[in-house]
């Protein structure tokens, strides 16, 4: 992968107009406006002058809640996830640096680092063990050159979740060998089960930089907005002084409605997770009634679920298939990682009973 094309985006720039139903996409259904906030009058006095570049403060009060002990002056908010992490990998990264990062991810958090110059040494976790987290492989990938720890939980695309116990081992881990760490945690609150931690790494880990965003658990990527969390202050310096480079700021009136969606966030994060909740359901009917053609790992958290295709067809082939005959778009794994023989599946669209029947009645009909 390198930086001339972002290759999810770029599939669904190429195919998105031509389906008529969404069963791949990684956010959940976005929130209408007034489902956010009905009256912005509070905010009628403020000036649309530029943002404190760490973020309106009254947000990063309220974002600073969703830690344990992490304060509004630890937080940055920026614009969206991309350029929280862009940011922080030109921030703490230089050429010949070593890292190690979990795959199959977010094209951006390993392409950044080879454009930089870096060594790309990737952990992935296995089907065939569930995709669970195994911290014995993790140690095999770590040399005292490794410079930086990068993973994703919950997880896109797989669903797995940590447990607090994996958490405190992935903590002591990066402090015997003084990594970093990067955690993006854009879908942390969506679990499906009680073994899945909701704490964050930014509590457990001082040099720690985590990922946050408002496009994923808070069903709002219009607002794109974003932001880390760190409670190393020089590592902070840094990232803030690269980020004159950016944007200096983000949008000061998104950052009000986002403020007014956190007072919604219990809600928000309880209606995200029913949707995944009964969407999972069907898709574990659909891969049981259709056993010959796939296999899967149940997801734990997320809103996604990362089905096998069994046979030889590829992953990509198997999409156009589906699109072309049912409409429904679906996304290999082929713009996610270097393997083709896994679809993505989006569990957080109101519409998805619709689209699994759809590909579910193709399906039965292909047979005949």
């Amino acid at each position: 992968m390198d930086m001339s094309k972002f290759l999810v985006d770029a599939y669904f720039t190429q195919y998105e107009s031509k389906s008529k139903y969404m069963m791949g996409s990684s956010d959940p259904e976005s929130l209408s406006l007034k489902d956010v906030v009905s009256d912005l009058s509070d905010y009628a006095d403020e000036p649309l002058g530029y943002a404190l570049g760490k973020g309106y403060l009254l947000l990063r009060e309220q974002l600073s809640a969703l830690y344990e002990n992490v304060t509004p002056d630890q937080i940055a908010v920026m614009n969206g996830g991309e350029e929280t992490i862009y940011v922080t990998m030109r921030a703490l990264l230089k050429p010949g640096d070593e890292i190690v990062v979990q795959t199959p991810s977010y094209q951006s958090l390993s392409v950044i680092a080879k454009e930089i110059g870096c060594s790309i040494i990737e952990y992935r976790p296995s089907f065939e063990q569930n995709w669970e987290f195994d911290l014995e492989t993790l140690k095999t990938k770590i040399t005292k050159q490794t410079r930086l720890l990068i993973l994703n939980y919950p997880h896109n695309p797989t669903g797995a979740c940590l447990t607090d116990r994996e958490m405190a081992s992935i903590a002591a881990l990066c402090r015997e060998y003084n990594l970093y760490l990067i955690a993006d945690e854009v879908y942390r609150f969506l679990r499906m089960e009680e073994s899945c931690s909701d704490a964050s790494f930014a509590d457990l880990y001082e040099n720690s930089v985590v990922l946050g965003s408002f496009s994923k658990t808070f069903a709002a990527p219009g607002l794109r907005l974003g932001w880390i969390a760190t409670k190393n202050p020089g590592l902070m310096h840094r990232l803030l002084d690269y980020r004159h480079f950016t944007s200096t700021c983000s949008n000061l009136p998104c950052q009000w409605i986002a403020r007014e969606l956190l007072n919604k966030r219990d809600a928000i994060i309880q209606r995200n997770n029913a949707l995944v909740h009964r969407n999972a359901e069907l898709l574990a009917l659909f891969v049981k009634q259709h056993e010959k053609i796939f296999s899967y790992v149940p997801p734990k958290g997320a809103t996604m679920a990362y089905v096998k295709l069994k046979g030889k067809q590829s992953a990509m082939a198997f999409c156009m298939e589906i699109l072309e005959n049912t409409g429904v778009l679906i996304v290999p794994s082929s713009v996610l990682e270097k393997s083709d023989e896994y679809l993505r599946i989006g569990l957080c669209r109101k519409s998805f009973p619709k689209c699994i029947q759809l590909v579910s009645e193709y399906l039965f009909n292909r047979k005949k």
